[in-house]
């Protein structure tokens, strides 16, 4: 996908990340991980493209970034509400959610990005550029934030992902 469609496109993949329609992935040596996301921003950072995700440090997809400094952003269509709900509940450190059959690595786009999944209809690589914790500081007068937040004050740490490559599928 050249840039000009990508970023005609990006209304439509910032409504699906608003909807919750986005699997997060990741992999370190044979193990994939993903998880569901709806917080994230699109945009240029020293003259590229770039996707910014918000995970927290206690979720399994961090630690694998952590350690993978790459993940694939995957954007789905309509019909696919029980696999993201899953996605998003259970934990990667509990079990591996790619062996229970209900969404599935793309094999054949592994040369090019970290952890496609076959049912996404974009997918979008990126490597970590820096990171940025949320300032528990600037946030603890804010209700409408903070609410966010359980007592264990898991705050997110923002992922700065330059875009490598895109793929949609038709």
């Amino acid at each position: 996908m050249t840039k000009n469609v990508f970023i005609n496109d990006l209304p439509q993949l910032m409504k699906r990340l608003i909807a919750g329609q986005v699997v997060l992935t990741s992999k370190v040596l044979d193990r994939f991980a993903g998880m569901t996301i709806a917080w994230g921003f699109f945009g240029n950072m020293w003259n590229q493209l770039y996707f910014t995700a918000a995970v927290r440090p206690s979720r399994h997809t961090f630690s694998v970034l952590h350690l993978t400094h790459s993940f694939t952003v995957n954007f789905f269509d309509e019909g696919y509400e029980k696999e993201l709900h899953y996605f998003g509940s259970i934990s990667g450190y509990q079990e591996n959610k790619f062996t229970n059959d209900s969404l599935h690595i793309d094999l054949p786009l592994l040369s090019h990005f970290t952890a496609p999944i076959v049912e996404a209809k974009y997918v979008v690589e990126c490597k970590v550029r820096d990171t940025h914790p949320i300032n528990a500081y600037q946030i603890q007068s804010q209700t409408d934030t903070l609410k966010f937040y359980p007592q264990n004050n898991d705050y997110h740490i923002m992922i700065y992902g330059k875009i490598e490559e895109m793929v949609k599928r038709v």
